[in-house]
């Protein structure tokens, strides 16, 4: 048996004991909270300007297109599709010999559409190319792209959600992969993130079994991966495969028709899982609403809801009666903030991105960035909870958003592998012999 006794500042999130002077580490876990044991047990004495946290939770990332996004040419911050496309004309092939790009969005380019086949083939000629906009739900491909990739009918080259084309082009290497994560995961410890959530709909047990890779990399954080609701066949919810704990089953309404969403909905129910489905207008949240409250769950697990990004108060009420928690982005608030103000009306920036007024109604809720969408920055959630831009009555206190966005309070049963340090410098993983 090993015991540790740390001692120092201590955070705990727990609003009913927020500060302690110690924590008691038994085997790797938790054992005690401002442990009052006079025993000779190993102490790590922390320093001054140190305070002992949880770890931060990002409950709503896209793994591999956060990795792939890094493996793609920046089309970030371009204003306009000629100022896309005089980037993209120096865009480099990789050694499979296709230009891959990424991080453009419509809302932000001065003609408010997408480039279009005709678009690329001006910069990119006999180069299969592909674009992936920032979402991720939405690419577009030149005339070589797609006739490589076999489709029939160009059209203007556009693909909304049609991963079941984008699987053929061809894949990221394994070492440039690899590389990206363990890029990725140094940032991720520095910023003080000990878990994740990937929430991608097209998660089966073949994605599940390549996180289980990455997860063996150095400095990995703990993965939580949902799986389609489509795609459940060979998993069980709650189990663990491959090293990846297995999540909700992810339904996203804006590919499955209406009444799709409702047999996707109860056929998860029914297979065990809890389900999180995508709503990102009042319509959208409409229809999950009606589909949960006509499906009854087994599963002790809470349904989930991803991003509710607009909603009505009486929807808000629904979602209470539910018991449905909530997984929101506040960072949205600020990156996509000319946007909410050129294309939301005044009624709707009132009920954009609410938090204030799920806390109220004593809905459960977590934060997360919806990587690569918006940076995995912990930080930059909390201070977007606690000052807004708009909708000030949504505003939670400092002390709430940090709890939302924790993997747990610091009670006993919590891994030690969950607590880091916290100081001037970052976030540094607790360790033994820190």
């Amino acid at each position: 048996m090993t015991r540790l006794l740390v001692r120092g500042r201590v955070h705990t999130l727990d609003p009913t004991h927020p500060v302690a002077s110690n924590v008691l580490l038994r085997d790797g876990v938790v054992d005690a909270v401002d442990s009052d044991i006079r025993a000779d047990f190993d102490t790590l004495e922390l320093d001054p300007g140190d305070t002992l946290q949880p770890g931060w939770r990002d409950d709503h990332v896209h793994l591999l297109s956060t990795f792939a996004s890094r493996c793609s040419f920046d089309l970030s911050h371009s204003d306009s599709i000629e100022h896309l496309l005089e980037r993209l004309r120096d865009a480099p092939a990789g050694d499979n010999g296709w230009i891959r790009a990424w991080g453009y969005d419509a809302s932000f380019l001065a003609e408010k559409r997408h480039p279009t086949s005709g678009d690329l083939d001006r910069v990119t000629r006999n180069v299969p190319a592909v674009l992936h906009d920032l979402t991720g739900h939405v690419a577009v491909v030149n005339t070589a792209a797609a006739r490589a990739l076999g489709i029939q009918s160009l059209e203007d080259g556009i693909l909304v959600e049609r991963q079941d084309i984008l699987v053929r082009t061809p894949r990221l290497a394994p070492a440039d992969l690899t590389i990206a994560a363990q890029e990725l995961f140094s940032e991720w410890r520095r910023n003080g993130l000990v878990a994740v959530t990937d929430a991608t709909h097209t998660n089966d047990l073949g994605a599940i079994g390549v996180l289980g890779e990455i997860s063996e990399l150095a400095g990995a954080p703990r993965i939580t991966a949902m799986v389609g609701a489509d795609r459940l066949d060979g998993l069980q919810y709650d189990q663990t495969r491959f090293g990846i704990k297995v999540g909700h089953a992810k339904v996203m309404p804006g590919i499955a028709g209406e009444t799709e969403l409702h047999q996707l909905v109860r056929g998860a129910h029914e297979a065990g899982f809890p389900v999180a489905i995508h709503v990102m207008d009042i319509d959208v949240l409409e229809e999950a609403l009606q589909a949960l409250g006509a499906s009854s769950s087994t599963v002790v697990t809470p349904d989930r809801l991803e991003h509710c990004s607009l909603a009505l108060p009486e929807q808000l009420d629904r979602i209470r009666e539910l018991g449905v928690s909530v997984c929101t982005q506040p960072s949205f608030l600020s990156r996509r903030l000319a946007k909410y103000l050129t294309e939301l009306s005044a009624a709707e920036h009132e009920w954009l991105w609410p938090l204030g007024s799920l806390i109220e109604r004593d809905i459960n809720v977590t934060l997360s960035s919806d990587s690569p969408v918006v940076p995995a920055d912990p930080e930059e959630w909390i201070e977007a909870s606690t000052n807004r831009s708009l909708g000030s009555h949504e505003v939670v206190t400092e002390d709430l958003a940090r709890h939302m966005a924790a993997v747990s309070m610091i009670t006993p049963g919590l891994a030690a592998d969950m607590l880091v340090i916290a100081s001037d410098a970052g976030y540094r993983p607790l360790v033994a012999g820190d």
